[in-house]
């Protein structure tokens, strides 16, 4: 069996990095919020937008949670597919930095379903997930929601980007 080469360890440095930097600072910002919003504090940033501790049982915007177990299962399940995708990506030298904002979009995926599994008291993945930046004309939502939906968006932009320039016709000598 032939040794990895050493491009291919510095991507799976890097992609496990992204992946990681992800999951610990959500988790970070997690415990900071549950240390010091825990007694009610709200601390004003801006008009309209706070830090004040809230618990979300669903998903986005807290839709589903009436669902309970059966989704949290269901997003554990797209979690593991995207972590597959992104191990695949990095191991087939795919374009490194769709890679990595799909790791990051993992990491920040894998940081809310923490909360789901080690939050739980009604059963596996039925704990709540830790939500602290409220938007009032928005939602309330936690840094792993900022770090799932920027890393998506950045990867369709490449994505979108990447399909017209191949479409735009070869410029050659006239």
């Amino acid at each position: 069996m032939r040794a990895p080469s050493r491009r291919l360890i510095g991507r799976i440095i890097l992609v496990g990095l992204s992946l990681g930097a992800a999951l610990v600072l959500d988790q970070l910002t997690k415990r900071w919020a549950l240390d010091e919003l825990e007694d009610g504090q709200v601390i004003e940033l801006v008009p309209t937008v706070r830090l004040e501790l809230t618990f979300n049982p669903g998903v986005a915007f807290g839709m589903g949670a009436d669902i309970g177990s059966p989704l949290a299962f269901a997003l554990a399940a797209v979690v593991l597919a995207l972590v597959g995708w992104v191990a695949v990506r990095t191991i087939r030298n795919q374009d490194i930095l769709a890679t990595v904002f799909l790791a990051v979009t993992a990491g920040g995926a894998i940081g809310n379903l923490w909360d789901r599994f080690s939050r739980a008291e009604d059963g596996p993945l039925t704990g709540h997930v830790v939500d602290f930046i409220a938007v009032d004309w928005f939602a309330a939502f936690n840094v792993a929601d900022i770090f799932t939906t920027s890393g998506i968006a950045l990867w369709a932009l490449m994505l979108a980007t990447h399909a017209r320039s191949s479409k735009e016709p070869a410029r050659g000598r006239d």
